[in-house]
């Protein structure tokens, strides 16, 4: 259904676009001929698009399958949620995964209006509101404070099974994307330390999972990182992330608006250092 929306919605903008398409090639100076190379153009585009659409398709479907298992897999929502991990996961998936990878996909669909009514529709009848960046944030702070009364370190608590999925037997753990929520998260919280050590979890993580549903770019982890550790002031542990960054991604604005103000604290540390050692061989004298 999503793949043939997609063809009518380009045929749609093609015939908007017909007249220019070919006022502009009326008289090709290459003879007609470049008619056959325009065609071929744009059917790689819709080609390409299309593929861009139904593989999107395919994610979303995996992530509903998902979301279904784990309803499933609850028998006591009061027991659940008495685990801050749960908690955190079911608000991350709304103010995260729901908005970032499946809405703001959607976007680029004709069907969005109809679907964002549907939805409107069915919330304003069952008196539901969706979460908001701050209750992640409170889910946040909650399950950092599990963390700090149990005494867990990170690793331990990033393994802990949060629920098993009846069908295949396996441990539902943190995933790489929910480590890079949770460090995100500490970075607004001002928690850096503990921010840093989730981001290096999330870290470790998307480089041995095998791709899933919501995932998260390695530049997305290293740009929290990075935040993380110039708040520690290890300024040049930040700058070499950031470093990362641009090694990546050679264009990203953030990136190298940051490379400027670190490449200036780090010449403000070492001015400092300096001016440090010699006030005490001076005092040594």
């Amino acid at each position: 259904m999503i793949r043939m929306t997609a063809a009518l919605l380009m045929f749609g903008l093609g015939c908007l676009h017909m007249g220019f398409i070919f006022a502009e090639f009326a008289e090709p100076s290459n003879g007609i001929a470049s008619y056959l190379e325009l065609e071929a153009v744009l059917v790689k585009q819709l080609e390409s698009y299309l593929d861009k659409v139904e593989n999107e398709q395919d994610m979303i479907t995996s992530h509903l399958l998902d979301i279904n298992q784990v309803h499933i897999d609850i028998d006591d929502t009061e027991e659940h949620f008495g685990n801050p991990v749960n908690a955190f996961r079911t608000i991350s998936r709304f103010t995260s995964t729901w908005k970032h990878e499946i809405l703001d996909v959607l976007l680029d669909n004709s069907t969005y209006s109809t679907y964002v009514n549907g939805v409107a529709n069915e919330m304003n009848k069952k008196k539901l509101e969706v979460p908001l960046n701050e209750h992640l944030l409170g889910a946040s702070d909650n399950l950092l404070e599990l963390q700090e009364s149990e005494g867990l370190t990170t690793s331990e608590l990033a393994n802990e099974e949060v629920l098993r999925d009846e069908n295949s037997g396996k441990s539902v753990i943190l995933s790489a994307s929910d480590c890079y929520v949770f460090g995100r998260n500490l970075n607004q919280l001002q928690h850096y330390e503990y921010a840093a050590q989730w981001l290096l979890q999330a870290q470790q993580r998307a480089a041995q999972e095998a791709p899933t549903f919501p995932n998260v770019s390695k530049t997305r982890i290293l740009e929290e990182l990075s935040l993380a550790y110039r708040k520690l002031d290890n300024i040049k542990l930040a700058n070499k992330l950031n470093n990362e960054i641009l090694k990546l991604e050679p264009t990203n604005e953030a990136a190298l608006n940051n490379k400027i103000l670190l490449q200036k604290e780090l010449i403000l540390e070492r001015i400092t250092m300096s001016k440090l050692n010699q006030d005490g061989l001076r005092y040594e004298c």
